[in-house]
């Protein structure tokens, strides 16, 4: 399935920054840092699922570029989503394998040290597939880092899904105080599950943030730091 996948260069910058065609036409952005050190992946999933938009990874990617490509800590690939294949479908995880496989075969990269992270969707997305590919990729799934999300929405859509699977894996979590979707409230009993189950979870909260991605720029900021710090 690998082969079928494609490689299309879209510019040159201090970022390596390629197009990824999946077999089922979705495309991802991918960018990695100029030079020879090989650097963790991470796996960045958008929000809005509702654009049934299958190249909206393209979007993502510059997007976070622009956010984090400057630190060089790592390199980003950013698939894409649409209502036929949510992020928590067996689809989904399928041409997400296959994407990471593919981009890890990319110079910089480095296949062995992969953190899935998301928003909105993207973060209820990166809690489902870290449990649904752990097993597949053991130890090189090093984190996840979620912003702006409500595990709340695979319980109302009876999507099978147990913070359990997550033991022993890192997990990064930041909440807006004025989140008008996802209250704050509801996150930490959320929170309160996942040390129920033995996770331990990283709490972030920001108090005057919404639910928009451009209330956590500070936040932001930090998360190169997180991933050396497990991802190294």
């Amino acid at each position: 399935m690998n082969s079928l996948f494609l490689l299309l260069a879209l510019s040159s910058s201090p970022l390596r920054t390629d197009t990824l065609i999946a077999p089922d036409g979705s495309a991802a952005g991918l960018w990695v840092p100029s030079g020879k050190v090989r650097h963790p992946l991470v796996i960045w999933l958008h929000g809005g699922l509702g654009a049934n938009n299958p190249a909206k990874g393209i979007a993502a990617a510059s997007n976070m570029e622009t956010t984090w490509g400057e630190s060089g800590a790592f390199a980003l690939l950013a698939p894409s989503a649409w209502p036929a294949s949510p992020w928590w479908s067996d689809e989904a995880a399928l041409r997400i394998a296959g994407f990471v496989d593919s981009a890890a075969r990319r110079p910089g990269v480095d296949g062995s040290r992969l953190v899935l992270a998301g928003v909105s969707d993207g973060g209820i997305g990166a809690l489902w597939l870290a449990a649904r590919l752990r097993g597949l990729w053991g130890k090189r799934l090093k984190g996840v880092a979620v912003w702006s999300c409500d595990p709340d929405v695979l319980v109302a859509q009876g999507i099978p899904w147990s913070p359990d699977a997550l033991k022993g894996l890192p997990v990064r979590w930041t909440a807006g105080g004025r989140d008008h979707l996802f209250p704050l409230e509801r996150i930490r009993s959320w929170w309160a599950v996942f040390a129920k189950a033995g996770v331990e979870v990283e709490e972030h909260e920001d108090p005057e943030a919404d639910h928009d991605l451009s209330f956590h720029k500070k936040d932001l900021a930090l998360f190169p730091t997180w991933t050396h710090r497990f991802a190294r």
